[in-house]
């Protein structure tokens, strides 16, 4: 009894301040960066002016200076996290002395991880890689930083504590980005507003606020996120972990905030436009069919509210899905139907021009003498094109049937003689004044640059595929080949694409825009990590995928790990689905690996569990 009375000393001071530390409130520091990540980082938007250092490539406009507001503030604020993470990591291993876990499932993730960042460092462009380039900003730091992520996340998070303060913060987020994108659906633009403009413009653009404009269209939906379609890649994850969490989901308080943002986002994916967003929830509605069937065909209701929440769907966003139908008969169609035939197949810009139009051949020289410009028009034999003239214009107007209609103009630009050749409307120039007695283009931002066909694979001629994406992919995979133990380094696939593949950039009409990604995170990694790496990346969610596959398919979702476990698995099938015709980006890439992590931890807890449990007789 007497010992009750005794002094504290100072250890056991110690002692009692190392369990406050390591009890609830310190493990929310830790749990801190990845609320950061989920919550805050999709939220991020402020002007940027840079210099895109892309202005000495010939296929690129001349004016460096660009104005973002969406992505490079969203990397820096990353690769701030990851960096408190490093240290807090560090504070734990070393200082606190935590046991490092290692898994197999990690193994093929660094590898990733190492080939994108020897790629980077290899690269013909490593400044790029290392500051990542406009339109994009996912530099080697963003994608080391999704690997340390889902590393982070699996070491920190502990307890099923850890997680609800996690998911608290994280609904925050998306109830606010879901108000943010209704608004925009429905013509009310906070970020058209002037307080929504102060918000991401410097003060010194305080007195002309009228001067900037997000210019997305009537009632598209961008939220902060960029682009519309990235809006449908946050939706196909986010829905279906929210949907998933709804079928497990017993107070009803949660139950209605579940439904009135599920159906929040609904509109804005119908204000986005994306159709592929409908068709990855679409399959992720399946997989969770048959994940979740003894909850949903074993409880009335549950199926109740599935059917009806479903039927409410159809009927108020039918219009929505019957586009989304066609679009998905129409690239069908496009597939098993006759390929996509081109008038203008080809310009060899040589010695002479050579133009291929309808299978046959025109053959342009250009001569000046006495300072006479002479221009002379055969086809592949040698024989002189048929032709009139307008002696008040000038013009050549070409009456030789396999080129009717055609005409041919001498015209002068910057005092350099050119010839301009009109081919079914469209005004192509050319020049063999520079120098080397050859032809040159004048592409569409004013600079000469020699044309060249570019390889094709898969999707030749079917280039029209999933809204022209059948064109770029075509493009792309024959980069792969170049491309197979390292890539090309990260944020260095617009330098990758053929762009002077200008004949047929002109027929799909985008030889205005610079391809600055492939519209496919598999391609992308493929490109610019390498090929090798690729396999590693898809190694690692086919082991996550084949683990969460096994532990969850018997439909027995009885505690906290399992229903959060399972409802992430679903949501990164959704979101991997949608890689198919997404990009990366660092406005929703860093979501989905942070809950990859996430998975990760609550899969091993649920093993844990289930090897603790005594076997039954």
């Amino acid at each position: 009894m007497k010992s009750k009375h005794m002094p504290k000393s100072k250890n056991s001071k110690h002692a009692a301040s190392s369990s406050y530390l390591s009890g609830k409130t310190h493990n929310k520091l830790y749990i801190l960066p990845l609320i950061l990540i989920l919550s805050v980082l999709p939220l991020i938007m402020y002007l940027h002016e840079f210099d895109s250092g892309l202005s000495g490539f010939s296929w690129y406009p001349d004016n460096s200076e660009q104005l973002d507001i969406f992505l490079y503030c969203k990397q820096f604020f990353f690769i701030t996290v990851c960096c408190i993470m490093l240290l807090l990591a560090s504070w734990k291993v070393f200082i606190e002395k935590k046991t490092i876990k290692l898994v197999p499932i990690f193994i093929p993730l660094f590898l990733y991880g190492l080939l994108a960042f020897l790629s980077t460092l290899f690269s013909d462009y490593p400044s790029l890689g290392f500051s990542g380039i406009a339109e994009h900003f996912e530099s080697i730091f963003v994608i080391l930083g999704y690997c340390l992520v889902v590393y982070y996340a699996y070491l920190f998070v502990e307890t099923e504590d850890d997680i609800k303060y996690l998911l608290k913060y994280f609904l925050i987020g998306i109830l606010i980005m879901m108000l943010l994108g209704v608004l925009q659906a429905t013509g009310n633009d906070f970020f058209a507003t002037t307080i929504g403009k102060k918000l991401y413009l410097p003060k010194i653009y305080w007195n002309q606020l009228d001067a900037f404009g997000l210019v997305f269209g009537l009632k598209r939906v961008y939220m902060t996120l960029y682009n519309p379609n990235y809006v449908g890649v946050y939706v196909s994850l986010i829905i279906p972990f929210l949907a998933c969490l709804l079928l497990t989901e017993k107070k009803l308080k949660t139950i209605l905030l579940y439904l009135v943002i599920i159906l929040g986002l609904i509109v804005c994916l119908v204000g986005s436009q994306s159709k592929a967003g409908f068709i990855s929830l679409f399959i992720a509605l399946l997989i969770t069919l048959i994940f979740y069937r003894k909850y949903i065909f074993r409880n009335i209701k549950i199926t109740l509210l599935v059917a009806g929440i479903s039927i409410t769907i159809i009927i108020g966003f039918k219009s929505t899905i019957l586009s989304t139908f066609n679009k998905l008969v129409n690239n069908m169609n496009i597939i098993l139907g006759q390929k996509t035939e081109f008038s203008l197949t080809d310009i060899k810009t040589e010695d002479a021009l050579t133009i291929t139009y309808k299978g046959n051949n025109l053959v342009i020289t250009q001569d000046i003498s006495d300072e006479n410009v002479r221009i002379s028009m055969k086809d592949s034999i040698g024989k002189d094109i048929e032709t009139s003239i307008d002696a008040n214009t000038g013009i050549f107007t070409i009456t030789d049937e396999r080129f009717s209609g055609s005409t041919v103009t001498p015209v002068v630009y910057d005092s350099i003689l050119c010839t301009q050749i009109n081919i079914e409307g469209k005004n192509w120039i050319f020049s063999n004044q520079l120098g080397d007695d050859t032809f040159y283009y004048l592409n569409a931002f004013g600079k000469f640059d020699k044309i060249s066909k570019a390889d094709s694979a898969l999707f030749t001629g079917y280039e029209n595929f999933a809204s022209g994406r059948g064109y770029i992919w075509s493009r792309t995979i024959p980069l792969l080949k170049d491309n197979i133990i390292l890539g090309s380094g990260a944020d260095t696939f617009t330098t990758q694409f053929p762009h002077q593949d200008y004949v047929y950039r002109s027929n799909m009409d985008i030889d205005t825009q610079v391809i600055t990604k492939p519209h496919s995170l598999y391609l992308q990694i493929g490109v610019q990590s390498g090929v090798i790496s690729l396999i590693a990346f898809l190694i690692f969610f086919i082991i996550y995928f084949i683990s969460s596959i096994r532990i969850y398919i018997n439909g027995t979702f009885d505690n906290y790990f399992k229903r959060v476990g399972i409802a992430i698995f679903i949501g990164i099938v959704s979101y991997m689905i949608m890689g198919i015709t997404n990009d990366s980006t660092i406005t929703v890439a860093p979501i989905a690996w942070a809950l990859i992590g996430i998975g990760i931890a609550c899969n091993y807890k649920v093993k844990e569990q289930m090897s603790n449990q005594p076997n039954k007789a």
